[in-house]
């Protein structure tokens, strides 16, 4: 199970918003003052983000709870996200190139209605697992907030 720590924001009956803080892997990496990626994750990028989960754990703002994922939907969330573009794209250049035998311009073309067709699949597939309970991410446990009294 994948882990991240938030803290409760808010509590709606048995609703909770949780914000959690997105971590960069670029302060341990040593390529980091010349990677592109470093560089677009400080540009006003909010690292806060907040989701709403249900849950019977009598939770209060304030608390510190961490959410799990399971690897198996990470790993679908992925390759749905990444992997599925790509193979529509290909797949839709052998058609244009092998099956049809069309020209360069024409292969390029359908390249890249490909990879929009891919994208569209992906946001459609997206929404329909969007509330899916195995998709979803759990609390794994909770730490109640410490009053300073």
């Amino acid at each position: 199970m994948i882990e991240e720590s938030g803290r409760v924001v808010a509590v709606d009956g048995h609703e909770v918003w949780i914000e959690t803080i997105r971590k960069s892997a670029c302060s341990g990496c040593s390529a980091r003052s010349g990677c592109g990626q470093g560089v677009l994750s400080k540009l006003g990028n909010n690292p806060r983000s907040h989701i709403r989960l249900h849950t019977d754990l009598g939770l209060q703002v304030g608390d510190e709870v961490v959410l799990g994922l399971p690897e198996q939907a990470f790993i679908r969330s992925s390759f749905l996200a990444y992997g599925l573009p790509l193979v529509v794209l290909i797949a839709m250049v052998l058609v244009a190139d092998k099956l049809l035998a069309l020209a360069e311009p024409w292969v390029i073309l359908s390249a890249i209605v490909g990879l929009g067709v891919g994208f569209a699949v992906v946001r459609l597939l997206s929404r329909l697992a969007e509330h899916r309970a195995d998709f979803q991410p759990v609390i794994v446990r909770a730490i109640p907030a410490v009053d300073a009294d």
